[in-house]
């Protein structure tokens, strides 16, 4: 059993907002906690950055969640959409509607704080969103040689298009692979192989409803395995050769826990390889083709493949 020690959560959360594009987010804190009680880490702070929201909406939700979940945290506020590229098109429009908040240092010198407060190397950062409070932290040389390990949801390491986190800020990206940190990455084509189904929300709502926090993302789960099936599920299934029987039809990828899982509890996962990864510099603005390049090496440490079948029992 892995025993992962001082963990540091930075996300974007939007499943308790009209704007927001996901859950898993929502349910990866929930996964984090629900390991906490079991002893396999501590969670010492939560930051959060735009990326399926704007800011002022992701750092709502992340205080409703921690209230529902009985956390007396309050999150730090870092990265808003003023600070990265929007990626997706009509997230862009809203953001041109509605526009966000300015972003706040509280994040990464929350991050800061953090790292010097505890022996070197002993602290696990989690990021579930855009790389860009965690990027702004290890631009100082010393918090980057204390942090014991980064592990992004994010990149995409079969050569083809970005997404959502690495997308709205490669160059952040690029700047934490450049920061030596050890990065554990859980690429698109890993997340792809898990799914959450409608009968999986059904069994979640029999155990734990009411009085769960989890009750509170039962309707948003519900509507993003439709959501899915329209506009994301047919793309993946293209792509991955792997990809889950279920993302064919009404389902989900819960993408957040498939990371949170991946550093927790890596006995679930059937292969790991190391990887080099470099985010090219765009001749224009970013982010260019929304690419990187992958080579066999060393630097970033990734699953690879789930175990026939592909079910992760968040």
């Amino acid at each position: 059993m892995v025993v992962l020690g001082d963990v540091w959560l930075d996300f974007d959360p939007a499943a308790l907002v009209a704007t927001g594009l996901d859950v898993d987010d929502d349910l990866a804190l929930l996964a984090l906690l629900a390991l906490q009680r079991r002893g396999r880490l501590n969670l010492v702070g939560v930051s959060v950055t735009a990326g399926n929201a704007a800011l002022r909406d992701t750092l709502e939700n992340a205080k409703r969640l921690l209230r529902l979940a009985g956390v007396n945290e309050e999150p730090a506020a870092g990265a808003s959409y003023n600070d990265m590229h929007v990626a997706w098109p009509w997230v862009r429009r809203l953001h041109t509607v509605r526009g966000d908040v300015a972003s706040a240092p509280d994040a990464a010198e929350a991050i800061r704080s953090a790292v010097r407060a505890r022996p070197p190397h002993s602290l696990t950062i989690v990021a579930l969103g855009p790389l860009t409070n965690v990027a702004t932290a290890l631009a100082d040389a010393e918090i980057a040689g204390r942090v014991g390990r980064v592990v992004s949801m994010g990149g995409a390491l079969d050569g083809k298009r970005l997404d959502l986190n690495w997308m709205s800020d490669r160059n952040a990206a690029r700047s934490v692979l450049a920061s030596n940190v050890p990065l554990t990455v859980a690429p698109v084509e890993l997340c792809a192989q898990a799914a959450v189904q409608p009968e999986d929300v059904d069994r979640v709502v029999d155990r734990c409803c009411p009085g769960a926090a989890v009750c509170a993302l039962a309707r948003a789960m519900r509507r993003q395995c439709g959501f899915s099936r329209r506009f994301v599920n047919k793309g993946l299934v293209a792509r991955v050769e792997d990809a889950h029987a279920a993302l064919k039809s009404d389902a989900f990828v819960p993408w957040d826990v498939v990371a949170v899982l991946a550093v927790a509890e890596p006995e679930l996962f059937a292969e790991w390889r190391e990887f080099d990864v470099t985010v090219p510099r765009c001749a224009g603005g970013e982010p260019c083709d929304g690419t990187v390049v992958v080579r066999n090496g060393s630097g970033v440490l990734a699953p690879t493949r789930l175990p026939p079948g592909g079910v992760v029992d968040a």
